[in-house]
């Protein structure tokens, strides 16, 4: 009897030490072929989720240089087209300035020695200043004044001086000027346009000046 139980003992103790051995040949093997293929696809998985994070942050920031190259693009255009607005603003006020400037400014007349009749060679200038104040602000009034070079009386000068600024409204009213808008005044020779005691400052003297009120 003691003997099979010596026996028995021995048994048991060989199941206890090859049991765990077993069990640790099993562990030995590694993982099974379903978990390789379970830990591949997860690391597929995590590789392809990575470039698609890549990817959409490359779009992301393509995108975003995009917007800005747009946003550049369409701030240069609109300052461009500020840029060429007020460029034609300011030539168009220049023009409407210079054509404004140019319509104001009347011509003066001159006049041969002791004479008040309108000379061939004013007449043209004469036409000019009636187109002007035809055609450019026809409510203005106009002051016709008459001068005279220093030789002669203070009196004969005065009217000779009116006798000349009464031609140059008698020429005006007949191309077209509203007598009502023209008015006449003589100084004869006091305010000459050139100081000098010779044909070349007389000539300049012997005028009618044209000037809008």
């Amino acid at each position: 009897m003691k003997r099979w139980s010596n026996t028995t003992s021995v048994l048991a103790l060989c199941v206890m030490v090859a049991v765990p051995a077993w069990i640790g040949a099993g562990c030995a093997r590694g993982p099974s072929a379903e978990e390789l293929a379970a830990m591949e696809a997860a690391r597929q998985q995590a590789i392809a989720d990575s470039l698609r994070a890549v990817r959409a942050e490359e779009e992301a920031r393509l995108a975003a240089e995009e917007e800005a190259r747009r946003m550049a693009e369409e701030q240069a255009r609109l300052a461009a087209e500020e840029e060429a607005r007020r460029l034609a603003e300011e030539e168009a006020r220049k023009a409407a300035e210079a054509l404004h400037q140019e319509m104001m400014t009347l011509s003066t007349i001159y006049f041969d020695y002791d004479m008040s009749n309108v000379r061939e060679d004013q007449l043209s200038a004469m036409d000019e200043n009636a187109r002007k104040l035809r055609e450019y602000q026809p409510e203005d009034m106009v002051m016709v004044e008459g001068h005279c070079d220093e030789r002669g009386t203070i009196e004969y000068n005065l009217a000779l001086g009116e006798r000349r600024a009464s031609a140059v409204k008698t020429y005006l009213v007949d191309a077209g000027v509203a007598e009502g808008r023209i008015e006449t005044v003589s100084f004869g020779e006091e305010q000459p346009a050139v100081m000098g005691g010779d044909e070349s400052a007389w000539g300049q003297n012997r005028r009618a000046e044209l000037k809008r009120k």
